[in-house]
């Protein structure tokens, strides 16, 4: 029976003489057994307060227990796997046969968009025939996937690659695989047809063989790969210094939310120390001022969902500057992201579409930092005599592309944000007053005004582009048609400027209305329900589209193959989605590749 510690303490009649007190009136006496009264404490006796003591205390232990349950049983204990793994890895690869947690379920229903997958009761046999097939195919016929290789992939595995000590690509680097088994492996599989020896490493039986592969079995723990690995993964393991055990793989995985079916994991530290030795000194320096630092982790997921497939990538905040080191170049802050001005304008029909947000910030500071390397410092000297990076890209606020699927053929075009309505009409009359200018006196070269949607089009046609290439300017063999034709147009709606492909293009652009633009669509609001809010850069790529177009470029010959043996397992993708964001708090990208009923 569980004590109510709220209400008064009910004891038995005293045997010996007690102090008498005050006695309380009971509130139902109906409910007293005939012949006796309840003697009723409102003192805080001896005893009274033992018992309370003891209430307190097992409701404290109560809460304890409950909280030591939610940290013991929310958080996921590192695979034993990964205890073999050593520390200063430079990359480790995750998979997961096991399909973990809720990835089992959420693979079915995602594969059941496909052929042969309809029925989840016979998932795991399906996904192992899909393997087997997968194995014969790739020409080893000696290994089969059910016999061979699913008894080694019983749950978590890890493979570790380390960067070659010297800096020399050439140098084959260590490598190590630590899988967890089903208990009942040895190391005759992988070691067959091998002349091998035997050696007792910290009491277990290291196998090698001539081609320098080796393998160990620690109970359902298997370990292959080269002798120095191997031997490494089992110090490890004994002594507590695995990846389980590294800050920078801890705070990598934490990033990464709910089960995965697959990560990778980048070392900073040991991918740039390879990264510098295999550059050299003064390549190394070039780079460090082009990329900046190299992040201490970045690690990369794949997680299924019931109609999509998504892959989040995470990477540190770039590391500050060393103490006493060189002071990189002043770089401007980029704006905070916003609205896009360039997605209303996507019609319904777009079949690409990508928006970078601070994209001439991002070019100025670009410029900025390959002026610092000495090799092209005197070619943008030049460039800042022509007023500098801010003149040529820093009226540009955002960039976007968007290609239309088109009623005939595809067209496409660039969108640039500016500040403002005046200042996007004054770049496009500058722009076509310069290739008005380029082309005077020259026929091949045409001009037209037309007005769509309101909007004044100027197209320019180049009937004769090698007429305008001066001699020797192109590389040796390489010639342009004299027949070869460029038309392209431009035009300032609001604050952004379109230049296209063509007449085309910008009926489409110019004539979306709202609420019948690509974000109104169906298939992009799924393809993009798992975006990155806040997002940076922008891709969205229309996959169905796409393939259903290049169907009618295919041979007559191939189209029966591609109907009956590729298209039912490619029908069903229906379009991609990658969104990226930077702050701070480091980077974080996420692609999501949907998939839909065909």
């Amino acid at each position: 029976m569980t004590d109510d510690l709220t209400r008064p303490i009910e004891t038995p009649p005293a045997t010996e003489p007690s102090v008498p007190t005050e006695p309380a009136v009971p509130a139902e006496p109906a409910s007293t057994p005939a012949g006796t009264e309840p003697v009723v404490t409102t003192g805080g006796s001896g005893p009274n307060r033992v018992r309370w003591a003891i209430g307190l205390g097992v409701a404290a232990l109560a809460v304890a227990v409950a909280i030591g349950a939610i940290i013991v049983l929310g958080s996921r204990p590192m695979p034993e796997a990964l205890k073999y793994i050593p520390a200063d890895a430079a990359a480790v690869v995750e998979v997961r046969m096991d399909l973990p947690g809720d990835q089992m379920q959420k693979l079915g229903n995602l594969l059941a968009h496909f052929p042969g997958f309809a029925d989840q009761s016979t998932l795991p046999a399906k996904i192992d025939e899909s393997l087997s097939k997968l194995v014969q195919q790739s020409g080893t016929g000696e290994i089969d996937y059910a016999r061979d290789i699913k008894p080694w992939l019983s749950g978590p595995a890890f493979a570790a690659v380390w960067a070659p000590a010297t800096g020399d690509a050439t140098t084959p680097s260590r490598e190590l695989l630590s899988a967890t088994t089903t208990g009942t492996v040895s190391c005759d599989t992988p070691m067959r047809g091998q002349t091998t020896t035997h050696e007792s490493y910290k009491g277990l039986d290291l196998v090698s063989a001539a081609s320098g592969a080796s393998c160990v079995i620690d109970g359902r723990q298997a370990l292959i790969g080269d002798a120095a690995s191997v031997k490494a993964g089992i110090d490890a393991h004994g002594a507590g210094t695995g990846m389980d055990r590294d800050a920078g793989y801890k705070s990598a995985r934490a990033a990464l939310q709910g089960d995965q079916l697959a990560t990778v994991y980048i070392n900073g530290k040991a991918y740039g120390s390879f990264v510098s030795s295999a550059a050299g000194a003064a390549s190394s320096a070039d780079l460090s001022a082009l990329m900046g630092g190299v992040p201490d982790w970045a690690i990369t997921g794949v997680r299924a969902e019931d109609d999509a497939l998504v892959v989040d990538a995470f990477a540190a905040p770039a590391p500050s500057p060393t103490a006493g080191a060189t002071p990189g170049p002043s770089l401007l802050p980029l704006p905070p992201t916003h609205a896009s001005a360039i997605a209303p304008l996507a019609p319904a029909d777009t079949i690409v579409y990508a928006e970078a947000q601070g994209a001439g910030v991002g070019l100025q500071n670009l410029i900025t930092k390959l002026g610092t390397i000495p090799e092209l410092a005197t070619s943008f000297q030049m460039l800042d005599g022509m007023g500098g990076a801010g003149q040529l890209v820093g009226w540009v606020d955002d960039a976007g592309i968007i290609v239309v699927k088109g009623q005939a053929t595809p067209s496409g075009g660039l969108a640039l944000v500016t500040a403002d309505d005046a200042t996007a009409a004054d770049r496009v009359k500058t722009l076509t007053g310069l290739v008005a200018f380029a082309g005077l006196g020259n026929n091949s070269v045409q001009t037209r005004e037309s007005t769509i949607a309101g909007v004044t089009v100027t197209t320019i046609t180049v009937s004769n582009l090698a007429a305008l290439i001066p001699p020797g300017q192109l590389p040796q063999g390489l010639d342009v048609p004299a027949d070869a034709k460029v038309e392209f147009s431009i035009a300032a709606k609001g604050k952004v400027i379109l230049l296209g492909t063509g007449e085309d293009f910008m009926t489409a652009v110019l004539g979306t209305q709202p609420g019948s633009s690509l974000a109104d669509q169906a298939s992009y609001k799924q393809a993009t329900a798992r975006a990155l809010t806040n997002s940076r850069g922008t891709v969205y790529v229309a996959i169905r589209d796409i393939v259903g177009m290049a169907e009618a470029f295919l041979p007559a010959d191939q189209k029966a193959k591609w109907e009956s043996d590729l298209k039912p397992y490619i029908a069903p993708f229906q379009a991609l989605s990658i969104t990226s964001t930077d702050d701070a708090s480091g980077a974080h990208s996420r692609l999501t590749l949907t998939v839909s009923q065909p």
